[in-house]
């Protein structure tokens, strides 16, 4: 057995942190699904705790509460004397026999960690703990050595299932050591938890629990499912807590010349990425990456006493930016600084300190931000292991001393002015050492320096193992108030966090370290991961997190507070790929906060930027259930939850009454997309079926795959059905074929398809559709349009309601002709366009399932498919009967079909809104007098079915049930509906293709969606989020408000009342939308759902052109129904069809003007003959303008020039519908006022 390796407590007075206990738990689950979740391996004895307990430095005063033991408590006095070495091992292993999973045991550790639980765990009493968590989330580790205990020591007695007589003996069934039924388990957990307040929770429990299916629980089963429920709360956890959520951006730097990136620095105000190469080639980069503005090079030509040039080669160690005066500091191996101004588009060198007596080789920089003007500080080490100060006492207005003489370029400042003082008007200067000055340690290069500007300290690092780090006053007046680490291969990179008080080292031997800035002696953890060593170190204070880069261009996240690793991205720079070490800089990261929010890696001559959280992503704060695709959403009344399927592969299990996630399955079918779910008999079991066939049969309490069916023809899975009567399992799809899966042997774990159904292989096409109804009939629904029932005893066809209709040649022929002339016209490709859109294509294009089709329009020539059945279980009684026992839904015609009638088809209405819409969902209530719809638009319908089709009549009846209720539920297309029945009230989950599972009272009320934050409770309606919906509840863009408009009455839940024969009657109490009924807006076409914004729309015009058209046609819609109150038809109606309403409403009444008596004459109207005085409307309106021929110019009479005695006088004009004249263009002068 192997022991748990020897615990050394790193800790600090603040925090217990045990460094072993730490995982690699990145983003990539530990199981890629529960099925391949091995048994634990690891187990922690009893010597694990005695190790913990005689570690060095350790005190029982930091020992957590649940290793604590009280030698006078008779429950572990042979535990506790085991540990202070009363008892022998063996005697202890031999009378207890079990150990605890070490998995197990440390995510219990962690979580009491988590929550920081000061009191007693043996104190406190188990009645007082939160109500709101689970009761397997409340037990202590104490609990779980109990619970161990009453599970070894448990020696059942024998179950006698008949009596012994003087000639037979009695028949007993032996009892399994250790396995509890459910009355033994109970008392034992109300025993160990003293308590019995929990005795109704603890039946689901025991039922969770059972996996076997037996009626007995034993250790190992309660073992593994509170280790799948730890292990699933530390996935959603870390899901949560993940930085990176995109993939890496990637960039090449040209200019580098194959060079690797020293630094890379980010402007202030407008940001610019700046990169600074070994050789000196500066890039400025756009905040996307996308492209360098402009790139420079540092020159490295000087001249020698005899006038030639010499070159040398200078290599850049450090360089930073100096936000309040727009400055950029490059230090170099030629032993000088280089200022350059970056205030303008054109950076330049102004000055340069050469001639130092050391290498600059990292640098800090620090300013008053609340007063840029005042003094600043530039801090950087050399590589003789001295730190130097530059005070800049006028930062902003000029840095350095300038000579008085105009000469251009840079000027040069020799290094000996700033030491000896000679500029101490602008700046002055200090030089201390790393270390203790007073010590023996060789001199290194200072690798790294931060100022503390709080209590005036400095932070450097070396690569040494003797004062590796050094944390002491700026002005080294005191080295006893310092603060040295010791590390044995050096500090690569550190960061600090004055906030959160820590201080991050990364060192080459592939460790982060986390540590009290005040405690050098032990890290408070001991980040281990890394397969190389870490040269970079990021603290992320908002995220609590650690950044850490290895030289093996790998990221990895650290959880500060819980120590653990969240994530881990693996960088695939063209010089890391095939195994290479890769290149890397000094200092190879930079951390962007907000807005921008990123962090960016440099490697060789490539930049990477990965982007932190949602922000590189469309904001999205809408609650969804899965990522992809609902499949559907199954109840299980048994243990009141809901299972959902997704497109993803992903299963999800949730609690009914509160909305929270209990289990995921993930990757359940690979990468296939899961199509069909549902519960044998018992709800233990869940049966999935994927797109490629396969059906797997789960324990959807803890994951585990109990079995897995043999695909028939890899076709996709469209019905399953396990039929407990005779043990098997029968699904359907698009094989078309009807197959049988033996379920009798619980241990077989491959079950192959039996394709002999006896009443042969009747369907001709995809079966789409099926349903089951006690005692046994079966209906199967095809693509073609047939459906069948059969009976599952015999497995002969009970009655044939419709047979497969052959698709119409010619019709298809026309079809086919029309679609060739649009694909001529249209832009878009035959690729680009899905096999919805090409229908009646010769070639063979895989059909997409119901939910993904973009359109539901049945093509001409095309029989409408069966996309949904449901019996009617009330009505199945009477054999006699010609009701209507069975419901189709084709094309959104909801078919009723009698069974046991002369005529089979009753009768059938329209239930969708819209035209070419389908009904993928429909579920009925116990009694099947209400019948619920979910339609592809997303709304959801009740309609009164008490009476409906209840006798078949001469014709089939064509009007639709009374319409109760509805709403809209979904975004886009409704998969499944589903009654829920419990003991607080009726509901309906509904699941949809926009990626959420709600939650509705029958009555239209929104409850919540399945993935929201927020929980719920069933019994307190205050927690509902009803009186609001899901589209008042999100943040939505401009299109997306104008989509609430048109919808924010009809989402409410409307009620309509209709006479008996189906047609709506007098009295209407329902959505009216300003001031407009339903009818009149869909009568009018003033009111279309926007969800039609988001279709397809192929045209002879193009697709982008056509999307245009509609976001206008949408936009002027969007008008009409906001100023449709305004309107008064009266007026509109007297215009016809010349006018719009809206010119209807600026209309004025016409009104008679009548001419003034004397009107303004031109000179022009004079000189042909006009008298003001005798001027009349039929004058007016026989007047001549015209210049006369075109051909000659006017003359000089005819120019209208007035006379210099007439004053102009605006001139009235005359109701006349005359056009105005046009006016020559005026031409624009420069005229000075």
């Amino acid at each position: 057995m192997d022991k748990l390796p020897k615990i050394v407590p790193n800790r600090t007075t603040s925090q217990p942190v045990y460094s072993s206990l730490l995982r690699d738990n990145s983003s990539e689950r530990m199981i890629s699904s529960p099925l391949s979740l091995p048994p634990p391996q690891e187990f922690m004895s009893f010597n694990g705790l005695r190790e913990l307990h005689s570690a060095p430095g350790f005190n029982d005063e930091h020992l957590p509460a649940e290793l604590i033991y009280d030698s006078d408590d008779e429950e572990f006095s042979d535990v506790g004397s085991w540990i202070e070495g009363e008892l022998d091992e063996e005697d202890l292993m031999e009378e207890i026999g079990n150990m605890i999973p070490f998995e197990l045991y440390t995510k219990i550790l962690k979580e009491k960690e988590r929550k920081h639980n000061s009191d007693s765990d043996e104190e406190s009493s188990f009645s007082d703990k939160d109500k709101t968590q689970r009761l397997e989330e409340q037990i202590k580790l104490h609990h779980l050595h109990l619970l161990m205990k009453a599970f070894q020591e448990h020696r059942p007695g024998d179950i006698i299932k008949q009596a012994g007589s003087a000639y037979f003996p009695a028949k007993v069934e032996k009892r399994t050591p250790g396995a509890m039924n459910l009355e033994e388990f109970k008392a034992t957990v109300a025993q160990v938890l003293k308590t019995n307040e929990y005795e109704e929770y603890l039946e689901k429990l025991f039922t969770k629990l059972d996996t076997s299916l037996d009626g007995y629980v034993d250790w190992n089963e309660f073992c593994t499912y509170m280790l799948l429920l730890y292990r699933e709360n530390d996935y959603m956890r870390t899901k949560r807590e993940i930085p990176f959520l995109v993939e890496p951006k990637l960039r090449h730097i040209v200019h580098n010349r194959q060079e690797q990136t020293t630094k890379m620095v980010a402007t202030t105000g407008t940001v610019r990425y700046i990169t600074i190469s070994k050789e000196g080639v500066v890039n400025v980069w756009q905040p996307s990456l996308n492209y360098v503005e402009k790139y420079y090079s540092i020159s490295n030509d000087e001249s020698d006493s005899s006038g030639q040039k010499r070159r040398f080669k200078t290599w850049v160690t450090d360089a930073i930016f100096l936000p309040n005066c727009n400055k950029l500091v490059i230090g170099s191996t030629s032993r000088d600084i280089r200022f350059y101004d970056c205030s303008t588009n054109q950076h330049f060198e102004e000055f340069q300190l050469f001639a130092m007596s050391d290498v600059p080789y990292c640098f800090d920089y620090w300013y008053d931000t609340k007063n840029p003007s005042n003094p600043s500080k530039l801090i950087f080490g050399v590589d003789t292991g001295y730190i130097h100060t530059m005070t800049f006492k006028k930062p902003v207005s000029q840095l350095f001393e300038t000579p008085f003489k105009n000469d251009e370029g840079v000027q040069k400042i020799f290094w000996s002015e700033i030491e000896k003082g000679q500029q101490s008007q602008f700046v002055s200067h200090e030089k201390i050492s790393h270390g203790d000055p007073t010590l023996q340690v060789l001199p290194d290069i200072v690798k790294q320096v931060m100022y503390l500007p709080d209590n005036d300290y400095i932070i450097s690092s070396t690569s040494s193992a003797q004062q590796s780090l050094v944390i002491s006053p700026a002005d080294r007046k005191d080295f006893k108030k310092s603060y040295v680490f010791n590390i044995d291969k050096g500090i690569e990179s550190f960061d600090h966090n004055k906030n959160l008080n820590i201080l991050v080292t990364g060192s080459l031997d592939h460790v982060v370290r986390i540590w009290n800035p005040y405690v050098p002696a032990k890290p408070m953890a001991v980040l281990q991961g890394h397969a190389t060593g870490v040269i970079g170190v990021k603290i992320h204070e908002g995220l609590v997190q650690v950044f850490s880069y290895s030289k093996d261009a790998v990221i990895k996240v650290w959880d500060i507070k819980e120590h653990s690793c969240l994530q881990t991205v693996v960088l695939k720079f063209p010089s890391s790929i095939h195994g290479r070490m890769p290149e890397h800089g000094t200092f190879p990261m930079h951390m962007q906060p907000a807005p921008h929010n990123a962090l960016l890696v440099t490697c060789n001559d490539y930049i990477g930027m990965l982007k932190l959280g949602h922000t590189s992503q469309p904001k999205n704060l809408d609650a969804v259930t899965h990522d992809s695709q609902l499949c559907g959403a199954i109840y299980n009344k048994t243990f009141k939850q809901v299972v959902t399927g997704c497109d993803s592969s992903n299963v999800a299990v949730w609690e009914l009454e509160s909305g929270n996630k209990a289990i995921v399955f993930s990757n359940a079918h690979g990468d296939e997309e899961i199509t069909c779910m549902a519960f044998d008999e018992s709800y233990r079991r869940l049966l999935t079926g994927a797109r490629n066939g396969t059906i797997k049969v789960w324990n959807f309490q803890n994951g585990h795959n109990l079995h897995k069916l043999e695909s028939v023809s890899e076709a996709e899975v469209t019905g399953i059905f396990p039929c407990a009567d005779r043990k098997i399992i029968i699904s359907v799809g698009w094989s078309r074929k009807i197959a049988e899966y033996d379920d009798s042997d619980p241990d077989n774990m491959y079950i192959p398809a039996n394709l002999g159904w006896k009443g042969g292989q009747i369907h001709q096409d995809d079966i789409l559709s099926m349903d089951y109804a006690s005692p046994n009939y079966l209906a199967t629904g095809g693509y073609d349009g047939e459906i069948a029932v059969w009976d599952t005893e015999t497995e002969k066809m009970l009655i044939r309601l419709r047979k497969g209709q052959q698709a119409d040649i010619l019709k298809k022929i026309e079809a086919m002709k029309e679609m060739s002339v649009l694909s001529k016209n249209s832009t878009t490709t035959e690729s680009q366009m899905s096999a919805d859109d090409h229908p009646l294509s010769p070639l063979k294009i895989p059909r997409p399932n119901s939910r993904h089709r973009k359109s539901h329009r049945v093509p001409r020539g095309q029989p409408s498919p069966v996309d949904k059945l449901l019996f009617l279980p009330s009505r199945l009684t009477s054999k006699t009967s010609d009701a209507a026992m069975l419901i189709s839904s084709e094309a959104g015609y909801l078919h009723w079909w009698a069974l046991f009638g002369a005529k089979h088809e009753v009768g059938y209405f329209y239930a969708p809104d819209n035209k070419d819409e389908s009904v993928l969902g429909l579920c009925t209530d116990p009694s099947n007098d209400n019948l619920y719809s979910g339609d592809t638009t997303g709304n959801i319908k009740v309609w009164n079915i008490s009476a409906y089709c209840r006798h078949a009549e001469e014709r089939r009846i064509k009007t639709s049930p009374e319409l109760i209720r509805s709403w809209r539920a979904h975004d886009s297309s409704i998969v499944s509906l589903e009654f829920v029945e419990h003991e607080d009230g009726n509901y309906i989950v509904s699941a949809s293709t926009d990626q959420t599972a709600r939650l509705w009272s029958t009555e239209g009320h929104y409850v919540g969606t399945f993935g929201q934050k927020k929980s719920w409770n069933l019994k307190n309606k205050l927690t509902w989020a009803h009186p609001k919906t899901p589209w008042s509840t999100k943040s939505t863009s401009s299109a997306d408000s104008r989509k609430n408009r048109n919808h924010s009455k009809s989402d409410s839940t409307s009620s309509v009342k209709t006479s008996s024969n189906g047609e709506p009657g007098k009295e209407v109490s329902g959505p009216v939308v300003n001031g407009i009924s339903r009818e009149t807006t869909q009568n009018g076409e003033m009111e279309k759902s926007s969800r039609e914004k988001g279709k397809g729309l192929h045209t002879f015009l193009g697709a982008k052109v056509a999307q245009q058209l509609q976001t206008i046609k949408e936009s002027r819609i969007d008008r009409r129904i906001r100023l449709s109150k305004d309107v008064n038809f009266k007026d509109i109606h007297k215009f016809g069809k010349i006018c719009s309403p809206y010119r209807a409403l600026n209309t004025k009444d016409v009104e008679e003007i009548k001419i003034p008596t004397i009107l303004p004459m031109s000179q022009r109207m004079m000189n042909k003959g006009y008298d003001p005085e005798n001027m009349n409307t039929d004058t007016l309106k026989s007047m001549d303008f015209s210049y006369g021929s075109p051909d000659s110019p006017p003359s000089g009479d005819q120019t209208g020039e007035r006379s210099k005695d007439r004053t102009p006088i605006k001139s009235q004009t005359a109701g006349t519908h005359r056009k105005p004249a046009r006016l020559a263009p005026l031409k624009k002068t420069n005229t000075v006022m």
